[in-house]
């Protein structure tokens, strides 16, 4: 057997002519598309890092926001719990002088009278002024949300015909015994908004502490004036023979 050289020649160079075109239609494409996928990779990979770092930088700004947030509610309740205990000082004290005032009065009666009954009648209006004083006192909320309350439901509790002879009646107003702050006024307006109403603030300094609504119809009383007079007649009818 012969060996054939020009045979041989002829298969090296299909062979070289082959690694050639697939080197240039093959390896060459394969070696772009990788490479291209690489570089996709590490961008993706660049973008969810830079995601991951906004995401953790937002995180951590919620916290904060969140930190803050929770100390201005903080700050927030405690002024109101500061303010609540102001106004029941104050409500003592008006409490303690109007029982003042009323003792002053029934001294002044007593004065007027002769007789011997004059101790005796001293002690009982003694008595009265420091008892409905007591339950006037008891009977107060502790802040301006409770008295809002309280003259909804007085308003609730009236009959539809009076309800609506009030609130129709013109010249709607929302008396304090001082000027309402804004935030006071909204929380009044607030309590009062399922009878489809925001009545004009006006102040009344004989009320002591509480709300009344009046208009040119009528009146809802939620007072600890109107406390006190309504204790006080009671007890005048109790003591009636």
């Amino acid at each position: 057997m012969e060996f054939d050289w020009a045979t041989f020649a002829f298969q090296i160079v299909n062979v070289v002519i082959l690694l050639a075109i697939l080197r240039h239609f093959l390896f060459r494409p394969v070696a772009e598309v990788i490479a291209r996928r690489q570089a996709e990779t590490a961008a993706t990979l660049a973008a969810a890092r830079t995601a991951q770092d906004t995401a953790q930088a937002a995180i951590a700004k919620a916290r904060a926001e969140a930190a803050e947030t929770e100390k201005a509610r903080h700050d927030v309740l405690l002024a109101a719990q500061t303010e609540a205990e102001a106004q029941r000082k104050t409500l003592l004290e008006t409490a303690q002088a109007e029982a003042a005032r009323i003792l002053a009065e029934g001294r002044a009666a007593l004065a007027r009278q002769q007789g011997a009954d004059q101790a005796h009648e001293l002690t009982l209006a003694r008595d009265l002024a420091l008892r409905i004083a007591r339950r006037a006192l008891a009977a107060q909320p502790a802040d301006l949300s409770g008295y809002a309350e309280r003259l909804a439901a007085a308003l609730t509790a009236l009959t539809d015909p009076e309800r609506r002879a009030l609130l129709q009646g013109g010249n709607l107003r929302l008396l304090s015994p001082a000027p309402l702050s804004p935030e006071d006024l909204t929380l009044a307006r607030a309590a009062l908004a399922p009878f489809g109403i925001t009545p004009d603030p006006a102040t009344d300094p004989t009320l002591i502490a509480g709300l009344e609504l009046h208009s040119d119809a009528g009146t809802v009383r939620d007072s600890l004036s109107h406390d006190l007079d309504q204790i006080a007649k009671a007890m005048r009818d109790d003591r009636t023979p």
